[in-house]
C-alpha cells in the first residue's frame, strides 16, 4: 500500500512540476551589426568568464507548467564577442582577469567581465515554449591593472507567439539575447569613460 502511494504521490509531483526541456537562447549573430553613425573605439580589450560560470546551467519557467534549461554564458559568448569586436579595435578571450603576458602582449587596455541573469514566461496553457524570454546583461569594466572603469547593465526582451515558434522553440529567448547585445554595443559606443586615453 506504501508503495502504491509513494508513486501516486510521485506522479502528481511530475504532472505540477511539470519538466525542463532543453533550448538554446544563441542568437543570430549575422544581424548583430554595429551602428555605422557610431565610431569604433580604438582599443584592445580582452574578457573573462570563469570556467565555472560559462557551464552554469540555468532553469526557468515555460508554459503549460513546463520548465526550460539552457547554458546562458555558452549559448551568449559568440554573440557578446561579435558585439564587443563591433565596439573595440580587438578582442579575446582571456584565462584568467590576471593573464598579464596575454594582456601585456596584445596590448589590452581594458578586462571586461560579463554578468547574465535571465527569466521566461508563457502566455500559453498547453504549450512549453516561452513566449517571453528576458535576458539581464552587466559588463564590469576595468583597466587592466583591475582599476574600475564602468559597469553597464541592459535588459533584453524577447517574444514569441506560437506561429512563430513551432519551429523553433528558442526563439524568444534567442531575441532577447540579441536585444539585450545590441543595446549593450550602444552604450559602450555612446560611453565617454572607454574613449578617454
Amino acid at each position: 500500500m506504501r508503495s502504491i502511494l509513494y508513486v501516486f504521490l510521485l506522479i502528481v509531483i511530475m504532472v505540477f512540476t511539470g519538466c525542463a526541456h532543453t533550448i538554446a537562447i544563441s542568437p543570430d549573430i549575422s544581424k548583430i551589426e554595429r551602428d555605422i553613425n557610431l565610431e569604433p573605439i580604438e582599443k584592445n580589450v580582452g574578457y573573462y568568464i570563469a570556467p565555472d560560470v560559462r557551464d552554469k546551467n540555468v532553469t526557468t519557467p515555460g508554459g503549460g507548467g513546463d520548465l526550460v534549461s539552457y547554458f546562458p554564458y555558452k549559448d551568449i559568448e559568440t554573440g557578446f564577442y561579435k558585439m564587443l569586436a563591433n565596439v573595440f579595435k580587438d578582442v579575446t578571450q582571456l584565462k584568467s582577469p590576471k593573464d598579464m603576458d596575454t594582456i601585456n602582449r596584445l596590448s589590452i587596455v581594458y578586462i571586461i567581465t560579463p554578468e547574465i541573469s535571465t527569466d521566461s514566461s508563457s502566455s500559453s496553457s498547453f504549450t512549453w515554449p516561452p513566449t517571453h524570454f528576458i535576458v539581464n546583461l552587466t559588463c564590469n569594466i576595468t583597466d587592466k591593472d583591475g582599476k574600475f572603469i564602468i559597469k553597464s547593465t541592459v535588459t533584453g526582451e524577447g517574444l514569441s507567439e506560437y506561429d512563430e515558434f513551432k519551429s523553433d522553440f528558442s526563439l524568444s529567448g534567442k531575441r532577447a539575447a540579441r536585444d539585450a547585445l545590441l543595446k549593450m554595443q550602444t552604450i559602450l559606443l555612446r560611453s565617454p569613460e572607454l574613449r578617454n586615453p
